[in-house]
Formats: structure tokens, sequence, C-alpha cells
């Protein structure tokens, strides 16, 4: 096994903001499901039909944005892989051939418990959302043209760790939620500075 290089002998270097991978921030997210709730707010036949596209969006969005993971890994994403007692997701992680446990807050537990109580599958092996990755795709990009936001899935993964960069979380813990193998992978991809990060450190100092 190679050693780990040390950062100080890396061809790693600090990034400028806008040389990051294309992402959403979280006020972006945020627009996402007010886009979902404003679509189906109304509608005007087949409610109960309405209600399932909304919910099943809804958590779409919410589980590609707060768990960081691949679109595709979370589509494969079947009720049995949650742990509602450790709270924690169990995913199978297509490119790495291995299980990734992601913690799971209580608001998210919470939608993805009502959902299979308002929609049980009818069989726990089967995916949670059971839909395909073009719908998927479909279906990001459409609240995507709503929002005016020109987005593709893998905004969502960069976007997250972006903004918990921002909050001051430490890049081990970013790592190990997006599923790295590797944490010179994430510090390739999100080695930078960002304002944000600057004005929190330096607050209070001057």
């Amino acid at each position: 096994m190679q050693a780990p290089v040390p950062y100080g002998q890396s061809s790693l270097r600090l990034k400028e903001y806008d040389q990051l991978s294309p992402h959403i921030i979280r006020r972006d997210y945020q627009d996402f499901l007010n886009a979902v709730d404003r679509r189906y707010a109304h509608p005007t036949k087949r409610a109960e039909k309405a209600q399932w596209f909304h919910d099943r969006a809804r958590l779409l969005l919410q589980l590609i944005w707060e768990t960081g993971c691949r679109v595709g890994d979370i589509l494969s994403a079947k009720p049995g892989d949650f742990d509602f007692k450790s709270k924690v997701l169990n995913l199978s992680v297509k490119k790495r051939r291995n299980v990734n446990t992601i913690p799971l807050d209580d608001s998210l537990l919470l939608e993805v418990s009502n959902f299979l109580r308002n929609y049980p599958p009818a069989d726990y092996q089967w995916p949670l959302l059971d839909i395909s990755k073009v719908a998927a795709w479909k279906i990001i990009k459409k609240y995507g043209v709503m929002t005016g936001i020109p987005v593709h899935p893998h905004m969502f993964r960069h976007g997250l760790a972006i903004h918990l960069l921002e909050s001051n979380v430490p890049i081990p813990i970013i790592s190990s939620r997006l599923g790295h193998s590797n944490i010179l992978t994430t510090l390739r991809y999100y080695l930078v500075i960002t304002p944000e990060v600057q004005r929190q450190f330096v607050a209070g100092k001057l």
C-alpha cells in the first residue's frame, strides 16, 4: 500500500473560490424545496397522485443534499438500509463497492419514516424511491428551470461539501460523508479558503 503523501510534499494547491466545481448553495437547495411545494400546492385533479409526486420529489432532493451522496447510490437505497435506531443510512456505494455509513439527523429520518408510512413498499428490498436515474435527473432539472438555476445532480454533492467546509466541519468528516476512500480526494476537490471561512476565522481577531 502506498504511503500517504504528506501535505507539504503533495501537488495540492489552494483553489480560488471560482475554481471550485459547479455547485449549489444552501439557499438554492431551499429554493428547490420551495419550488416543489409551490408546484403541488393546489392540485386540480388526482390529488392523491399529486401528493405522491410532491413527496417523492422532495425526499429525493433532501437525500441528495443532506447525505452528499451520488444520485445513483441514493436511488439504490432500500428501506432496510435506513437504521432508525442508530440514526444512520447504510448505503451501498457502487463506485467503491462498499457500504458507507452516513449519520442522519432526526428531521430527515422523520421524512423517510413518513414516506414509508404513507407509501408502504410491497417489498422492502425494492429501492425506497423506486425511480430510474433518468427520471431523477428530469425531476432535478425541472426544478432547476423553475428556480432559474442550471443544475445537475452532482452540484448538490459539491454544494454540501462546500457548505460543510464553510461551516468549519473538519475535512476528515466531510471526506467520510462523501464516501471518499482517501482524504486527498476530498482535498483535491475542495482545498479552498472561501470568503466565508475567512470571515469566520478572522471574526473577533481584529
